[in-house]
Protein backbone atom coordinates (compact mmCIF):
# COMPACT_ATOMS: atom_id res chain seq x y z
CA UNK A 1 0.00 0.00 0.00
CA UNK A 2 0.88 3.84 -0.75
CA UNK A 3 -0.24 7.24 0.77
CA UNK A 4 -0.59 10.50 -0.22
CA UNK A 5 -0.47 13.45 2.02
CA UNK A 6 -1.55 16.36 0.99
CA UNK A 7 -2.16 19.84 3.08
CA UNK A 8 -5.06 22.07 1.66
CA UNK A 9 -5.88 25.65 2.59
CA UNK A 10 -10.12 26.59 1.95
CA UNK A 11 -12.34 28.99 3.25
CA UNK A 12 -12.67 28.41 6.39
CA UNK A 13 -15.78 26.34 6.18
CA UNK A 14 -15.29 22.88 7.13
CA UNK A 15 -18.82 21.86 6.05
CA UNK A 16 -18.03 22.66 2.25
CA UNK A 17 -15.33 20.58 2.25
CA UNK A 18 -16.32 17.68 3.73
CA UNK A 19 -19.66 17.67 1.26
CA UNK A 20 -17.13 18.06 -2.00
CA UNK A 21 -14.56 15.63 -0.45
CA UNK A 22 -18.35 13.24 -0.17
CA UNK A 23 -19.20 14.51 -3.49
CA UNK A 24 -16.08 13.48 -5.30
CA UNK A 25 -15.27 10.19 -3.83
CA UNK A 26 -17.00 8.03 -6.04
CA UNK A 27 -14.28 9.42 -8.96
CA UNK A 28 -11.48 9.35 -6.38
CA UNK A 29 -12.04 5.57 -6.00
CA UNK A 30 -12.00 5.42 -10.07
CA UNK A 31 -8.73 6.57 -10.22
CA UNK A 32 -7.50 4.07 -7.37
CA UNK A 33 -7.73 5.64 -4.51
CA UNK A 34 -8.67 2.78 -1.21
CA UNK A 35 -9.18 5.15 1.69
CA UNK A 36 -9.10 8.69 2.22
CA UNK A 37 -9.02 10.78 5.91
CA UNK A 38 -9.01 14.48 6.48
CA UNK A 39 -7.62 16.45 9.33
CA UNK A 40 -8.35 20.04 10.40
CA UNK A 41 -5.05 21.65 10.99
CA UNK A 42 -6.04 24.98 11.33
CA UNK A 43 -8.81 27.93 11.06
CA UNK A 44 -8.29 27.88 7.22
CA UNK A 45 -6.31 24.23 6.69
CA UNK A 46 -6.84 20.56 6.26
CA UNK A 47 -4.69 17.69 5.24
CA UNK A 48 -5.90 14.75 3.68
CA UNK A 49 -4.05 11.28 3.42
CA UNK A 50 -5.17 8.85 0.62
CA UNK A 51 -4.31 5.12 0.59
CA UNK A 52 -3.62 3.69 -2.81
CA UNK A 53 -3.26 -0.26 -3.83
CA UNK A 54 0.01 0.55 -5.82
CA UNK A 55 2.93 2.98 -6.16
CA UNK A 56 1.87 3.02 -10.00
CA UNK A 57 -1.63 3.90 -9.44
CA UNK A 58 -0.80 6.93 -6.81
CA UNK A 59 2.12 8.11 -9.54
CA UNK A 60 -0.50 8.25 -12.30
CA UNK A 61 -3.31 9.91 -10.46
CA UNK A 62 -2.47 11.61 -7.16
CA UNK A 63 -2.45 15.11 -9.67
CA UNK A 64 -5.96 14.32 -11.14
CA UNK A 65 -7.25 14.00 -7.83
CA UNK A 66 -5.83 17.43 -6.50
CA UNK A 67 -7.14 18.70 -9.40
CA UNK A 68 -10.87 17.16 -8.76
CA UNK A 69 -10.44 18.43 -5.13
CA UNK A 70 -9.42 22.02 -6.45
CA UNK A 71 -11.99 22.62 -8.84
CA UNK A 72 -14.79 20.92 -6.48
CA UNK A 73 -14.26 22.33 -3.22
CA UNK A 74 -12.22 25.47 -3.81
CA UNK A 75 -9.47 24.15 -1.92
CA UNK A 76 -5.69 25.24 -3.04
CA UNK A 77 -3.34 22.10 -2.33
CA UNK A 78 0.19 24.11 -0.29
CA UNK A 79 2.48 21.17 -0.57
CA UNK A 80 2.20 17.03 -0.90
CA UNK A 81 4.07 14.25 0.24
CA UNK A 82 3.90 10.24 -0.99
CA UNK A 83 5.48 6.69 -0.34
CA UNK A 84 5.13 3.12 0.77
CA UNK A 85 3.23 2.72 3.86
CA UNK A 86 5.31 1.39 6.65
CA UNK A 87 2.88 0.65 9.56
CA UNK A 88 -0.89 -0.31 9.51
CA UNK A 89 -2.63 -1.02 13.17
CA UNK A 90 -6.13 -1.88 13.87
Amino acid sequence: MFVSFTDWEFDGNVENVVEGIKENWAAMKEYGAVNTRCTVTGENTLRTMTLWSSQETLDANVDKIRALATSASGMTPTSGMKGPLAVELD
